[in-house]
């Protein structure tokens, strides 16, 4: 497909906030675990004056729509293993793969590839659900959400629960004191994710 770079903003590779879901470590959790994927094409509307996160929109190859990317934000922004579905045609959209993603899944590739095989049309199936459901509902709006609180609590706290069973995985004896001693600075990291974030989804473009 081809984009006005004149109207949009194209984050791709190799864009830096693109290159970091792909060299992440940390975010190989966020694709296996969780499911959570990111598109391997973004569009940002530059000619919108609304916050960053409202005109965002995540293009379908397939049948060339804009789907707004609210539409796999909150309660819809895990369980894609597959990749995301449009809710146009139904047809997966290419997303990124980190690359410790792509060693684990390599290395497990026998423990994984019938179960997901026999799984795959069932998870669309489910997928268009979400997507109805999601779609029955106001998308969330930038204003209501408080990036200082995820951030600070939600990801810092995740970083501090992942950093302790990484310590002990790593066959390290457990230190009630240390882990106390990285609970501040896991907190104040997830607060200065939570206050980029802040400034990215809330960014307004220029009007028109």
């Amino acid at each position: 497909m081809q984009y006005d770079k004149n109207r949009f903003k194209i984050w791709a590779l190799p864009h830096p906030l693109v290159l970091h879901w792909v060299l992440n470590p940390g975010l190989m959790f966020n694709e296996l675990i969780l499911g959570q994927r990111l598109s391997k094409v973004t569009l940002i509307d530059k000619k919108s004056d609304k916050p960053q996160m409202e005109r965002t929109y995540v293009p379908c190859p397939h049948c060339e729509t804009l789907n707004d990317q609210r539409l796999w934000a909150k309660g819809n922004a895990f369980g894609h293993w597959f990749g995301l579905v449009c809710p146009s045609c139904y047809q997966i959209i290419p997303c990124l793969w980190n690359i410790f993603s792509l060693a684990v899944l390599a290395i497990t590739c026998p423990l994984w590839y019938f179960p997901a095989r026999f799984f795959r049309q069932r998870w669309l199936e489910r997928e268009k659900e979400r997507l109805a459901n999601v779609l029955e509902r106001p998308l969330i709006q930038a204003k209501s959400i408080n990036w200082f609180v995820r951030g600070t609590f939600y990801f810092g706290g995740f970083m501090w629960v992942a950093f302790e069973v990484l310590w002990v995985l790593k066959g390290r004896e457990w230190d009630l004191g240390r882990m106390f001693d990285m609970l501040p600075v896991c907190l104040l990291a997830g607060f200065i994710w939570g206050s980029f974030m802040h400034v990215c989804m809330n960014l307004k473009g220029r009007k028109t």
